[in-house]
């Protein structure tokens, strides 16, 4: 599959544009004060300490579905005008420079840049997927009310879940696949 196939002409405008909020949530995430961003880090390294006690193929599982779940979330919430995908990766990227800053200052840009890496590679653009696909439900549906958009929603679902389990999908399971290796290596 190649990159350009990941993308089909539907959402092409709206992982632009939530692209550009990840971008930007990421940059406002790297300048919270470092007391704010070491609370935040604590949150993050509690719930996930949860994860720690799981064996490897229980932690696995549980980290796919838990994102699974999250992405078909962001779907189906999208036809609320599509709030919630936006909000989604705005925090995502928010809590992404969060942790990234905090990592920089514990161990430098580069290890930091490689503790990230696995989440900006699969992770992320399966959630810019998924959003994009919500906020184009979300889009419809408003269009829909206006009586600009005559074709019914059923179909503009089905396209979407088609496309979650062509490209986000997949992107999920090796994502979950590196997040299991990176926590088990932590061990």
């Amino acid at each position: 599959m190649n990159i350009a196939g990941m993308f089909d002409r539907t959402i092409k405008p709206y992982i632009l544009v939530l692209t550009l909020i990840f971008v930007a949530s990421f940059l406002a995430g790297t300048f919270v004060p470092s007391p704010v961003g070491r609370q935040m880090t604590e949150m993050f390294q509690a719930m996930a300490g949860d994860y720690r006690e799981l064996s490897g193929g229980m932690l696995f599982f549980n980290i796919l579905v838990q994102n699974v779940m999250a992405t078909i979330f962001v779907i189906l919430s999208g036809v609320i005008a599509g709030i919630i995908p936006t909000f989604a990766v705005g925090s995502n990227g928010f809590g992404l420079g969060v942790l990234f800053r905090q990592a920089t200052e514990v161990s430098g840009t580069s290890k930091a840049a490689l503790t990230v890496l696995p989440y900006g590679v699969f992770e992320i653009p399966a959630l810019l997927i998924a959003a994009s696909y919500g906020l184009w439900l979300g889009v419809t549906v408003v269009r829909r009310m206006r009586g600009k958009e005559p074709t019914p929603l059923k179909p503009s679902l089905e396209h979407a879940f088609r496309r979650y389990f062509a490209v986000v999908f997949p992107l999920l399971v090796v994502a979950a696949a590196i997040e299991t290796a990176l926590i088990l290596g932590l061990q």
